[in-house]
């Protein structure tokens, strides 16, 4: 496939190009897959740079908020009991297979890093450490809910992995992928007025860059009819009000602890629907930290 379009950004050996053949920014040369999944398989969990694990696991009970957000956006669509099954590709810390079997989904997890993989079975967490392609025959029958989030950003072809959970999926199911909103406006705005580099360009790891509606049309183009449009809190704004987290990871902690401390208001409130509200309202923006779109397929 020859990907052609606009670079939009260079760096140390590589382009990212408005690639008219896909329908969103990727970096260009494309890496190998094999070489990718070794990335994820071999360091990811464990590069001597960040604890990952603990870094989700420290907020535990704000993240099994935030993923009940999004389950009750899902639950517009699909009702949750024992016997549809959801299933969570890159389950990481094993959190939003935590929240959904609290809302009442059979629930099963693929992640391909062993690491992870031993830490969410830890927890009684059905997990089959795997990469998640055709071959996979290990899946459980009936699954109602493929949830993708923070993944399609790091895959050399992420086609082929919507066509994957089309295939999985049962006729009238859910899938519900989520990735970094990049190159929205208040990025763009901030790279303008105040000489910001593109600090959310971060090859090897992220090799696509997607807003809502390059992410709506992807998954359009492989068979499914998007339903609704969800988002995150803006992070971003944080930094059009002074606070470089970007240079300075402590200030990087207090913004997010302050996202926090209002989504718990919120929820203490007895505002978690408008909470809610809110992200979705920002989603039909293109603003919020996360893009993630909820489609079904035929």
């Amino acid at each position: 496939m020859a990907h052609t379009g606009n670079v939009v950004i260079s760096g140390e050996g590589y382009d990212v190009i408005d690639c008219e053949t896909c329908g969103f920014k990727h970096v260009t040369p494309i890496p190998d897959k094999l070489e990718n999944e070794t990335l994820y398989r071999d360091s990811h969990y464990d590069d001597g740079e960040r604890d990952r694990l603990n870094y989700y696991e420290r907020d535990r009970d704000w993240w099994l908020m935030s993923y009940r957000d999004v389950l009750s956006e899902i639950a517009q669509f699909i009702t949750p009991n024992d016997d549809n099954t959801l299933v969570d590709i890159g389950c990481g810390a094993g959190l939003f297979l935590e929240a959904a079997k609290g809302e009442g989904w059979n629930t099963v997890g693929v992640e391909i890093s062993t690491i992870a993989a031993n830490h969410c079975r830890d927890k009684g967490l059905e997990i089959i450490n795997s990469s998640f392609d055709a071959d996979l025959t290990s899946l459980p029958e009936n699954i109602k809910v493929v949830h993708m989030r923070n993944i399609l950003e790091h895959v050399p072809d992420p086609f082929s992995l919507i066509n994957v959970a089309f295939d999985k999926l049962a006729s009238g199911g859910i899938l519900v992928v989520g990735v970094p909103n990049d190159f929205n406006p208040l990025q763009e705005g901030l790279r303008k007025t105040q000489n910001y580099k593109p600090w959310w360009v971060a090859v090897p790891h992220h090799l696509n860059y997607f807003d809502f509606d390059s992410l709506e049309a992807l998954v359009s183009k492989c068979g499914f009819s998007p339903l609704s449009r969800f988002s995150s809190f803006p992070l971003d704004l944080f930094l059009a009000m002074g606070d470089n987290y970007i240079e300075t990871p402590s200030i990087g902690r207090e913004c997010h602890l302050k996202r926090v401390n209002f989504e718990w208001f919120m929820e203490n409130a007895g505002l978690s629907s408008l909470r809610q509200d809110i992200y979705r309202a920002f989603s039909n923006l293109n603003l919020g930290r996360e893009a993630i779109i909820i489609a079904q397929k035929p």
